[in-house]
């Protein structure tokens, strides 16, 4: 969620949602849950946390198209300065939905510098500014693959398995609640679930032990920003929540926790689809 329009008044607080009622809207406990039973089953993510290089390499590989797109995606509409803005402005007001608009901008940013923070020293914080809003999660998710010891061309040039291809369809749907929770809170839990099964676990740690030349030993860089705790302010989940419910008919959160669920099982599918053609485990 890069290259949005950051400017901000004082007066707006940096933790502006939509709405302030959403974690009793919502049953985030439910979502995670769906979550973390798609990642019990899925064989490939088993093998990585047992460490097997091979299932790894098929992960970054076979779900690389995903990551890109996905990028762009969020980069094409849900910019803060290309989102339709009039259904808000019925719901919320004009001025109100404005600096909600705005302050959510400053929220992404700050959980962006909080992630660098957490993960890189000072010197390479240092180093990254001149390119901040380029350091995005593809780019973590190339510099993770790259360690071990895949290529450019390789991401590039991967074929789409036809799970990953859905997901991709879904990151461009017009639907905007779809969007916002089929596929981008989806993605979030997804991420949040698969950080905190991976992100210090040795015995993955251990396959970046070699490649890396920037002397990080042991470091799986895009499991680790998502499991960076979101202490100032609302995390990437709480944010495109609120988005689908701000989009939505208020209708109530059943067909939210429907789109999320139902992206979650894709992820699952997809985990599946990429083992059987990058790396059977038999």
């Amino acid at each position: 969620m890069n290259n949005i329009d950051l400017v901000a008044h004082p007066q707006e607080s940096a933790h502006n949602l939509f709405h302030m009622d959403n974690e009793k809207y919502f049953n985030i406990r439910r979502l995670r849950s769906k979550a973390r039973a798609v990642v019990d089953r899925s064989s490939l993510i088993a093998r990585c946390a047992k460490g097997d290089r091979n299932a790894a390499i098929a992960l970054k590989i076979g779900f690389h198209p995903y990551v890109a797109e996905f990028q762009a995606a969020i980069d094409r509409k849900a910019n803060s300065s290309k989102l339709p803005r009039q259904t808000l402005y019925e719901k919320f007001g004009r001025d109100a939905a404005r600096a909600t608009l705005l302050a959510n901008a400053r929220n992404v940013r700050q959980l962006q510098r909080s992630e660098l923070e957490a993960v890189f020293s000072k010197a390479e914080r240092e180093l990254m500014d001149m390119q901040r809003d380029e350091w995005t999660h593809w780019h973590h998710w190339v510099h993770d693959a790259m360690a071990l010891g895949v290529t450019r061309s390789e991401l590039e040039q991967a074929y789409v398995v036809p799970g990953v291809q859905r997901l991709i369809d879904a990151a461009h749907v017009d639907d905007l609640v779809e969007f916002f929770a089929g596929s981008l809170a989806a993605t979030e839990f997804m991420a949040e679930e698969l950080g905190e099964r991976l992100a210090f676990n040795p015995t993955y740690g251990i396959l970046f032990q070699e490649g890396r030349p920037d002397g990080q030993r042991g470091k799986a860089y895009w499991m680790i920003v998502h499991t960076v705790p979101h202490v100032d302010g609302p995390s990437h989940a709480d944010i495109v929540l609120d988005f689908a419910r701000a989009y939505s008919a208020d209708e109530g959160p059943d067909r939210i926790h429907s789109l999320v669920e139902r992206g979650l099982e894709l992820f699952g599918t997809a985990a599946d689809e990429v083992e059987a053609y990058f790396n059977p485990s038999v």
